[in-house]
């Protein structure tokens, strides 16, 4: 029986695609030693043998995971989900992760008899898993009640019950992946519950990106299922009074109507306030230019150029006339402010991805926030800044680009505006001579597109359906892969990282064991040298405290609040051992030095440092590296 370690490993491999891992950047992922990876790649190549799926090793280079095609990944990957399921956990993680589905989808109390006659464990390692359980269900401001003779259940405020049941158990995987669903509702019922919606947001000429109808179907399938056990959410009647005379308030009222029409459930008027707040809280695109101008709300509008302004003179972006991303950014706010006032938390799944793709814009967004705050007293935090670094970056390839493409493209973008805007300006700046975007879709919506003269599709998901034209699928950020891809076809230029790498601030195999002290040394090095302010230690460790600067690949990028030395370069250090950082292992420290006077160096300079940290074949050479040479002579490669 396959463990989740092991079907980690398949995901790490399926993504990498056709780039060999290691065995020691399996364990670095992982959390588990290189031989327990090689001990689990023998044991997987014999369950793998009836799908046809075999993982190669490669003397020298790596594991490369070999299918006979597609559809017998899809299949295998199909079937792992309606298996797991059944399957009994046999490591903590899974356990924890059982134990939460269980009490969370059980209205009625559990018995701790129970729990150890389905897991097979001993009652100490029970209450261990447990006491993980409670920590989790603490952030979402919920415990676990005992009751004598009875035993133990989730209690809370019904809507913290279903935020935790929507962050945790959907909310962490793929919206592709459909047997995440199997635990909650049948196909038919969800097939229900996703044309109801379809035909309602159709209706009142409203679209909506792929990820937001997925939420709005995890969020209507909780619902089903706790009012079908009894447990219907609250809602204040001033909150009632704000939205019953409001667009969201029909539509949510009509989706319902459709869904008790086809499935045996009433839904209270609580349940039609609670639809309308997440549809407020969703950034609706009306198809008309009335309704659009209708969203441009002046006092978020003036609040947007003063922080773009102030991005502008942080970092010399030049983004303060553009226009498209003012009104951009406007939109994204009205429906962020609602989802503030109504205490609802958004989830940014790409925001690992913007956070080491797109670290400039990342840190625009940061800035930017504190204008947010000042103007709007509203706090934005990580998984916003990263919806909103999106806009920036898509301004920034907008502004980069010099001319028109020739191929017809269309993409399919699962992710709202601001991703299909940047995915849209990035293709068209890396191979604008050769590429123009013709339109962007939804993949719901693909169905109603003609795709006579588009040449090929870029998908940010991927696209079962046999078409007539070439499917690529990408990143929304598109990575290295990404691009090598579409340059079978196109070509592009890359930029060098060695000329910001200097030998004087290189350091090899040292020995810290906090983030504190590695920060320490390497801005009291620059200090001392005159390079850098005496508040610069501070600035950096300020910094750290909004958001870890740990962005996967064993890699961090810390930096200060604000440009504080006399000229743009990287001070580098690798580690003996990694050393957690934030929610990450880091080996690979590079502290980002930025000129505060003249900022023309920071967005190639930058671009350089991505494809650096983006590559986990590269991030591992350096690691074994010994001197500055062989560091330049590694990234001269790159």
């Amino acid at each position: 029986m396959m463990n989740s370690r092991q079907y980690a490993i398949i995901q790490l491999l399926d993504y990498a695609e056709s780039e060999p891992l290691t065995s020691a950047q399996l364990s670095a992922e992982i959390n588990v030693s290189p031989k327990t990876i090689r001990n689990d790649i023998k044991e997987l190549n014999s369950m793998l043998t009836s799908y046809d799926i075999h993982i190669q090793s490669k003397r020298g280079k790596g594991y490369l995971l070999r299918a006979k095609n597609r559809d017998h990944l899809e299949r295998f990957f199909l079937h792992y989900a309606k298996k797991a399921s059944t399957m009994i956990p046999v490591e903590s993680e899974a356990r924890v992760h059982f134990l939460m589905k269980r009490l969370l989808f059980h209205s009625d109390y559990i018995k701790i008899e129970d729990l150890l006659a389905e897991l097979f464990v001993s009652r100490s390692t029970l209450q261990s898993d447990l006491k993980t359980v409670r920590n989790i269900l603490q952030y979402y401001s919920l415990s676990i009640e005992h009751k004598p003779n009875y035993g133990m259940k989730v209690i809370g405020k019904e809507a913290s019950i279903r935020f935790c049941i929507s962050e945790y158990i959907f909310n962490q995987q793929p919206i592709w992946l459909e047997g995440q669903w199997l635990n909650i509702l049948s196909s038919e019922e969800l097939d229900i519950i996703r044309e109801a919606i379809l035909k309602n947001i159709r209706k009142h000429q409203i679209t909506i990106s792929d990820i937001s109808l997925q939420n709005l179907m995890v969020h209507l399938a909780i619902a089903y299922k706790r009012i079908k056990e009894n447990n219907p959410v609250q809602i204040l009647k001033k909150v009632f009074y704000d939205l019953k005379d409001k667009k969201e308030y029909r539509v949510a009222q009509e989706i319902l109507k459709e869904i008790e029409c086809n499935l045996d459930v009433h839904f209270p008027k609580t349940e039609i306030v609670y639809l309308s707040i997440h549809l407020k809280g969703t950034k609706l695109t009306f198809f008309t230019n009335e309704a659009i101008d209708l969203e441009m709300d002046t006092k978020i509008y003036h609040v947007v150029q003063e922080a773009i302004q102030h991005i502008d003179k942080t970092y010399g972006l030049q983004l303060s006339r553009d226009k498209e991303l003012l009104n951009n950014l406007t939109l994204h706010l009205k429906p962020a402010i609602s989802r503030y006032q109504y205490q609802m938390n958004i989830r940014n799944p790409m925001l690992e991805e913007i956070k080491m793709k797109c670290p400039l814009s990342f840190e625009a967004a940061l800035t930017g926030a504190k204008i947010i705050y000042k103007k709007l007293k509203i706090r934005v935090n990580e998984d916003e800044i990263g919806y909103i670094a999106l806009h920036i970056e898509a301004a920034l390839e907008k502004a980069k680009r010099s001319s028109v493409g020739r191929k017809q493209c269309l993409i399919v973008c699962a992710s709202g505006l601001g991703s299909s805007q940047l995915l849209l300006h990035k293709l068209t700046n890396l191979f604008g001579q050769k590429l123009e975007v013709v339109g962007i879709t939804e993949y719901y919506n693909l169905t109603q597109h003609s795709l006579e003269d588009i040449d090929f599709i870029v998908s940010t998901i991927p696209i079962r359906e046999k078409l007539a034209i070439p499917v690529i699928h990408v990143s929304t950020i598109l990575g290295d892969m990404d691009v090598l891809e579409i340059e079978r076809v196109l070509e592009n230029s890359v930029a060098n990282i060695g000329d910001y790498i200097l030998p004087e601030y290189t350091f090899f195999n040292y020995d810290f064991k906090t983030v504190h002290s590695i920060i320490q040394f390497l801005t009291s090095t620059l200090i001392n040298d005159g390079r850098a302010d005496k508040n610069y230690t501070l600035s950096v460790l300020e910094r750290e405290r909004k958001a870890p600067t740990s962005f996967g690949n064993l890699v961090a990028v810390p930096h200060p609040l604000e440009p504080g030395t006399n000229a743009t370069f990287l001070s580098v250090l690798t580690l003996k051992k990694a050393i957690t950082w934030g929610d990450k292992q880091v080996q690979l420290v590079i502290l980002l030095n930025v000129n505060k006077t003249n900022k023309e160096e920071l967005q190639p300079m930058f671009q350089s440092l991505v494809r650096l940290i983006d590559n986990k074949q590269t991030v591992f050479k350096l690691l074994a590296c010994k001197t500055y040479a062989q560091m330049k002579n590694i990234i001269r490669t790159v």
